[in-house]
């Protein structure tokens, strides 16, 4: 480490760690919250979850968990991407090598 300084003293690091704490919460409340919503309409409106998804014999619930898993999915690569490139913008590691 260069004077004796370590990556966790660097406040770019720390700021990038707060962007990146930040990031995270903010996709897991929005996960979170659409699964629990999901589970509160099919307790309280079960009969909306059994009818047909657009006259097909797959009912809407099934759909709207596909759709969720889908999401899911779809969010956890986002946060992968935006977190790879928001680490690789601040090359932390070649800069405190010796």
């Amino acid at each position: 480490m260069r004077d004796g300084a370590t990556i966790f003293e660097d406040p770019a690091f720390q700021a990038m760690l707060k962007k990146r704490s930040r990031l995270r919460w903010g996709f897991s409340i929005s996960l979170i919250g659409a699964y629990i919503g999901y589970g509160i309409i099919g307790l309280q409106i079960p009969d909306a979850y059994a009818t047909s998804f657009f006259g097909s014999s797959m009912p809407w619930g099934m759909a709207l968990g596909f759709i969720l898993i889908g999401s899911s999915i779809v969010m956890s690569v986002l946060y992968v991407r935006i977190i790879n490139r928001l680490e690789a913008d601040n090359d932390f590691v070649t800069r405190h090598r010796e």
